[in-house]
This record gives structure tokens, sequence and C-alpha cells, in this order.
């Protein structure tokens, strides 16, 4: 709960993880959110109109950005709505990993990267323009991974109106954290190579808490945890266990090797990450102190900290954007916003009845 005398949810963060092509789920809970929030307050609103931050790894960054980013029109809203975002996923995710070509070429990734650089940036272009970094409507926090340092690098608003230096194009930052190794080349910007935030922050639900406790010149400012509400979306989730007698035979080729579904490594650093992050951000913003730990069900149900995330039925690759798996992603979509449509209208209830944010 809020300290005494402080005014609740003083500072609101969204955050969404990577997950490639099942962004496509998230975008879904965020035009589902734009509906019951515009309904709620009785006039339109978009997420940029609720939150103070937005985080971002991947396709989590992709989507942070599309929410922050302004209209040239009208540069003080936003240029994109969440209905928006689901139809780039539906239109634009086939364009993106089309490219059969250059995946026979590359050997569906084997001996280079699998899908070109091109087609992503040209769809971010579109889409995002000009604008760039400093631009963003709301103060935003996109994760990346220098390959040259190495070590993690994050894209940050505050940072880029600071310093002209670490002012960028949107376009690049998404091409950035959209770097999935094996999956697109790494992207070169200002001497380093950077690749996919998911590296280190597949759910940067933790980086965004942190990144708003050290606040100390712009205001809302000299944050606790008491004061935050953070939304949390998720990309789905499909675990495949392995056994023992499996897992001790794998060599290299063992761990990479795609089985219907992403390879063993790249799955269990995507959701070990995620599921560590989730428990963290529920210890941070709703446990009470002397109360035993909730399970993984229970969690993310607030007052501080909510999780919307489901559980595939069937394993979606990071790539695959043909229509079946769509269809796949989208009624996997349609059950999470059933099954969580009271925590939604909760959550919308108090995003449209919130403090204003700062112009």
């Amino acid at each position: 709960m809020a300290e005494e005398g402080r005014q609740p949810d003083r500072f609101r963060v969204l955050s969404i993880d990577g997950g490639g092509i099942r962004g496509l789920i998230a975008a879904r809970v965020i035009a589902r959110l734009e509906e019951l929030i515009s309904a709620e307050a009785g006039e339109e609103r978009r997420l940029a109109d609720c939150f103070h931050m937005f985080a971002g790894t991947s396709t989590g960054g992709l989507l942070a950005l599309g929410l922050t980013v302004p209209d040239p029109a009208n540069p003080s809203r936003p240029r994109l709505s969440g209905a928006d975002l689901v139809e780039l996923y539906e239109t634009e995710g086939p364009r993106i990993f089309g490219d059969t070509l250059h995946k026979l070429l590359s050997l569906g990734g084997w001996i280079a990267p699998k899908h070109p650089e091109k087609r992503l940036a040209d769809v971010l272009r579109e889409r995002f323009g000009d604008a760039r970094l400093r631009d963003a409507l709301r103060e935003l926090i996109v994760t990346s991974y220098d390959m040259t340092e190495p070590g993690p690098h994050f894209f940050k608003r505050w940072r880029a109106r600071e310093s002209a230096d670490r002012d960028v194009d949107m376009v690049a930052v998404g091409l950035s954290t959209s770097a999935a190794p094996t999956y697109f080349p790494s992207h070169g910007l200002g001497g380093r190579a950077l690749v996919d935030g998911g590296l280190f922050a597949a759910n940067p639900a933790v980086a965004a808490v942190v990144e708003a406790l050290k606040r100390r010149d712009d205001e809302p400012r000299d944050l606790s945890t008491g004061d935050l509400m953070l939304v949390s979306l998720g990309t789905g989730q499909h675990e495949t266990g392995h056994s023992q007698s499996q897992v001790r035979r794998w060599g290299r080729i063992g761990w990479i090797l795609p089985r219907r579904q992403d390879p063993a490594l790249i799955a269990a650093f995507l959701d070990g990450q995620s599921d560590a992050a989730d428990h963290w951000a529920e210890i941070l913003l709703n446990h009470e102190p002397g109360r035993a730990a909730l399970d993984l069900p229970a969690r993310g149900v607030g007052p501080r900290y909510f999780r919307f995330q489901t559980k595939l039925s069937v394993s979606t690759p990071l790539d695959d954007a043909r229509p079946r798996a769509l269809q796949q992603l989208n009624d996997a979509a349609d059950q999470l916003l059933a099954e969580q449509d009271k925590r939604l209208r909760e959550v919308a209830r108090r995003l449209a009845h919130g403090s204003p944010l700062p112009d």
C-alpha cells in the first residue's frame, strides 16, 4: 500500500516481455486495455495517457516504442493505437519473417542470421518515421545487449534528452532490442554490436522498477515501492520438460537444435528469466513482510503488481508467422482476455481515474 499521506499509484509502469511474433498476445491485451479505459473514462484514451513509463525487451521493446511514438500531425498524441499494433503483427509478421530464399541461404540460421534486417527496418520506418528516442511521449526504457563491451545496454528517454550522444532514432532502438541471435543480425550503433535484450532481461519488469526508484530530478520523483503500479504483459509460454536421460547427453547441437519449437537453450533462458522476474516483482511490490511467498498462479494480482500471462497449448517459435500460428496466438489471446477480464477491468479503472500525467 502507499505510504500514509502519499498519493497511490504516483508512478505507473507498463512492462512488456520479449517473444518475437508472440508479441501479438501482448498487443491484444494492450488493445483491450485501451478499450476498457476509454469506456471507463467516457472518452478515448491511449496507454500513453495512463502510464508514466514504458519498458520493453525485443518484441516488447517494439510495442513500447509503438505506444510512445508521437504522431507527426499532432506531436502531443501517440501515432499508434493498440489496434494498430495488433494489425502490425498480423499483416507485417509474415513480411518480416517470410524471406524463404534468405532462410535457405542461411541454412535456417546455422551459418548466418535466419532473417535479413532490412524487412524489419522497413516496417519500423513506416510506423515510427523519423521519430527519435528523445521524442517519446513518456519515459521509455528499452533493453539491448552490447557484444563489444560486453554487457547490458539500455535505451532511456531521459538519457537521450540529457545528452545528444544518447539520442538515436527509434528505428535503430527497435532493430537493436529485437536482434535475437541466429534470427537477426546484430545492429551496429556508435561502435557497438547490439543484440536482443532478452539475453539478460526477457522480462524487463524488475529493470523498470529499479529505473523508477532511481528518479531524483523529474516529477514524480523520490519514489518508494508503495508509490508504484506495475502492469506486466507476457507473450505466452509453452514450457517443454526434458528428462535427465535426455539432457545429460546434449552437446552443442542438442542444446541449440530446434525441436518443433525454439531451441532448448533459448527457451530455457527466456522462460527462466521471465519466471524469475515475475517472482522478484511480486516480492518487491505485492509481498507483505512475514507472509509466505505466493505460488505462481497467485502472483501478479495486485495491489501494486499485475501480471498478464498465458500458457500456450502448442509451441510457437519466435519467427513463426504462418496463418495457422497467428490463429493459435489469437486463440490464446482470446482465452487470456476471457479468463482475466475481471482483473483487466480493475486495472482499467485505476488507470482511467489515476492522477494526471505531467505534460
